[in-house]
């Protein structure tokens, strides 16, 4: 097949699972990779695997201006994302009808989650939704919008949410409308399947992440340190101050230290002092490479997916593939991934349940040796990429032979 794929996101796993699903792709098929000139080339580069790559130059200094949860803006995003960047992805669309692709795979987009070209496409289209609109559905995203303005002079504070209210309905209507124009919706889990019905009224079809099992491998016996580890920005959304609070439950003696590793570290300083005022070490490490994130799945006791509403999840499988067990809250896509007393353990969204799962793997080495071992072998059975390019192929091809 010939697969145009449009992909502009930021760094993290969204961007990691757009690389690797367009890998397994280029492997038997032909593809023309579509992107801005703002589009993040720092990892997970998907040109050098395809045919050719159309990047679409954008105004630095609107991409600059862009993203929904910069910090402490107070940018004309209405004047950024409306306008100029509907025009410029309309331009696209039509360029790649103009090459009559067999299918166009299109993933979320950071500056308006759905990407505008969908609604112009008229070749066979794929939609990868990673996650809907999350800040217009869920009030504790926007509490959290609000509380990074608090400390904004009144004037410039009002401005700013009167924008992000108008700015937000604006994008949420357009999301709407572009996930509407996609020819199929696909998602990385039921879970989110059913949040795609939700917000969209639209039927949704289950594509699985994976991991690289070859890269992701377990540790030597004994090179466990006393640490957990939590994954994922921004700190203050990610649960890592629900897993600090649960460690402060344990005893000092026996305390595991907490890493956290996300792409960056905005609001550092707030994770700091919590952690200070309920005596659990804490490190905090951004921007780390593949090889110490590998090493740091080795080295813990577990993984904790302390997150809400996650939509998948690639952290648990990934850690799983180390041979560390993972400790989900029980909700989201973790329900998918992690079988309880099999592979990890689930536990309720509170700090007394999650230290009772922490201290259960502290004090019990072979409960710890045995749900690794069983989650490694998990993921070679269900959770490999060359599984989740199998299933994205099948859904292209089916494309394809509906439009013929």
């Amino acid at each position: 097949m010939r697969i145009a794929v449009y992909e502009n996101l930021p760094p993290g796993g969204a961007k990691r699972a757009a690389f690797e699903l367009g890998r397994q792709l280029a492997g038997r098929h032909q593809l023309d990779l579509y992107r801005l000139s703002t589009t993040s080339r720092a990892a997970f580069d998907l040109a050098p695997l395809v045919r050719e790559v159309y990047t679409y130059r954008y105004s630095p200094l609107f991409g600059r201006l862009d993203g929904r949860l910069t910090r402490g803006r107070l940018a004309p995003r209405s004047l950024t994302i409306f306008g100029q960047l509907e025009r410029l992805q309309q331009r696209i669309a039509g360029d790649i009808d103009r090459r009559g692709y067999d299918a166009v795979l299109a993933h979320t987009d950071s500056m308006t989650q759905s990407p505008y070209l969908l609604n112009w496409l008229r070749l066979p289209s794929a939609y990868y939704c990673q996650e809907i609109f999350r800040i217009a559905y869920e009030p504790a995203l926007q509490q959290e919008q609000r509380r990074r303005l608090a400390g904004k002079p009144p004037l410039i504070r009002t401005i700013a949410l009167a924008e992000d209210r108008w700015v937000t309905h604006r994008l949420a209507a357009a999301d709407r409308r572009n996930v509407a124009g996609a020819g199929e919706v696909l998602v990385n889990s039921h879970y989110m399947a059913d949040r795609v019905r939700t917000a969209y009224q639209r039927e949704a079809r289950v594509c699985y992440l994976g991991v690289d099992a070859a890269r992701f491998t377990p540790g030597t016996q004994g090179s466990r340190a006393l640490e957990v580890l939590s994954i994922g920005s921004p700190l203050l959304t990610k649960g890592h101050q629900l897993v600090i609070e649960a460690l402060a439950l344990l005893p000092a003696a026996g305390r595991p230290r907490l890493r956290v590793v996300a792409p960056n570290d905005r609001d550092r300083d707030a994770l700091d002092r919590l952690a200070r005022a309920r005596s659990v070490e804490l490190a905090i490490e951004t921007a780390v490479d593949e090889a110490t994130l590998i090493e740091h799945y080795r080295r813990a006791i577990a993984t904790i997916c302390a997150a809400r509403g996650e939509p998948f999840g690639l952290t648990a499988i990934e850690s799983m593939a180390c041979g560390t067990p993972v400790i989900a809250i029980r909700e989201g896509g973790y329900l998918e991934t992690v079988v309880h007393q099999a592979t990890g353990l689930l536990v309720e969204p509170n700090p007394g349940a999650l230290a009772e799962a922490i201290g259960s793997l502290v004090n019990d080495r072979s409960l710890l040796d045995r749900l690794g071992r069983a989650s490694r072998q998990q993921v070679l059975d269900a959770w490999t990429w060359e599984r989740s390019g199998e299933r994205l192929e099948a859904i292209l091809a089916a494309l394809k032979k509906g439009s013929g």
